[in-house]
């Protein structure tokens, strides 16, 4: 059996965010090929993950060995001790000052590197599978025999300077941005772009190959079966805590919202609701929803009001699987690769968004028409068993 290192900062198998159910996905995936799989992540990475129920969350074995680095752990905490640790501080203390300055993020400072050394020691694997060229620098200076793969779930150099509030430093920064990542990326064997768009752009700026592979599902992830006149809310929303979430979320709240009609149901999902501070009468909020499934099953209308990202939305892609009409602002098409023929509503006006959410509620035969084109147009671009076959040959 060939062997695989997936490394990806958060615990995937727990959900709760598109980018979790992505790998869990591509995991499955690679296991289906015919890989074991290691993971190498990080403990104390971030509140909105944790490895608590890992065993139980685990309990199919899609994982062989965990390798958790806590990353609370700080410089001087690293794996020496004593006088050797000291002196090997002093010296990378040194080095580092020598280096010129990095501006896209490094998430494998020597601490990191140290752990993925012992790992590296210790174990031989066929591919490693990154997800984040801020990791990217684990592979500098090394020599590694086994494939390296990446997995572009989001243009970083693009997140990066959106994140970035100061206009001088975002006047500067775009260039070196672009060329750091660009630079990253060359010590990858092959890269897998789950944006259509950033594929076409990132090969022209490499000239290298690099090959579409959307977020794909399982066939048990069927279309809604419950009748729509049964399902209890109209429209549904899900994102995690994070600011593009957010920020859409609370246009929709402030500008859509009061167009709707009155009558509708809304349930809102996920940790991008813990900053709402209102009420509304009309409106369910689910902080955390263990089986989305059963929400899945009981909504009619999916939105994705967001105006920035990259990459490919994953709330989405699942409603599309499951046949739900989406209401989205023009990021929500994000890496599709056709925008216009999707089947989603698109506007970046606000009483357009709520017209749209309002007809598909009230006219059945607008609903169906809208449902039938998003399952159509999902099951032509999602072939799972295609880009199995693409995995297979390519990794």
């Amino acid at each position: 059996m060939k062997r695989m290192l997936v490394i990806y900062p958060n615990n995937f198998l727990q959900g709760a965010m598109g980018t979790n159910n992505r790998i869990a996905q591509l995991v499955q995936l690679f296991k289906e090929i015919g890989f074991e799989i290691d993971f190498f992540s990080f403990e104390n990475w971030s509140s909105d993950s944790n490895f608590k129920n890992f065993n139980t969350q685990n309990k199919d074995s899609i994982i062989h060995k965990l390798f958790l680095f806590d990353f609370k752990c700080n410089d001087d905490g690293n794996h020496h001790s004593g006088l050797v640790g000291r002196i090997l501080q002093k010296v990378r203390n040194r080095l580092k000052k020598k280096e010129p300055k990095k501006y896209l993020h490094d998430w494998a400072p020597a601490k990191v590197q140290d752990y993925f050394s012992d790992i590296l020691s210790k174990n031989n694997y066929d591919v490693i599978a990154m997800f984040y060229t801020y990791l990217a620098t684990l592979f500098e200076n090394r020599d590694i025999h086994a494939k390296k793969v990446y997995f572009m779930e989001d243009s970083m150099f693009l997140q990066q300077y959106s994140w970035s509030t100061n206009s001088l430093e975002r006047h500067n920064l775009l260039g070196m941005l672009l060329n750091e990542e660009l630079t990253r990326m060359r010590v990858f064997d092959e890269v897998f772009c789950i944006s259509n768009d950033e594929r076409i752009m990132y090969e022209k700026l490499t000239g290298k190959d690099m090959h579409f592979l959307p977020h794909l599902l399982p066939e048990s992830f069927a279309p809604v079966a419950t009748p729509i006149e049964k399902r209890r809310w109209d429209v549904y929303f899900i994102g995690f805590n994070n600011p593009f979430n957010v920020e859409g979320l609370a246009w929709f709240l402030r500008e859509v919202y009061p167009n709707l009609d009155k009558n509708l149901r809304i349930v809102l999902v996920g940790s991008a609701t813990n900053q709402i501070e209102v009420s509304y009468v009309n409106i369910d909020i689910i902080p955390f929803a263990p089986d989305l499934d059963e929400i899945y099953n009981n909504v009619k209308v999916a939105i994705c009001p967001m105006f920035r990202g990259t990459g490919m939305k994953i709330k989405v892609v699942e409603a599309m699987a499951k046949g739900l009409p989406v209401v989205c602002n023009e990021r929500g098409v994000d890496g599709l690769p056709d925008k216009t023929l999707c089947g989603c509503l698109v506007t970046q006006n606000a009483q357009e968004f709520a017209r749209y959410i309002n007809e598909l509620c009230s006219n059945v035969d607008f609903y169906v028409k809208q449902s039938a084109a998003i399952l159509d147009y999902y099951r032509k671009v999602f072939d799972r068993n295609k880009y199995k076959k693409m995995l297979e040959n390519l990794i």
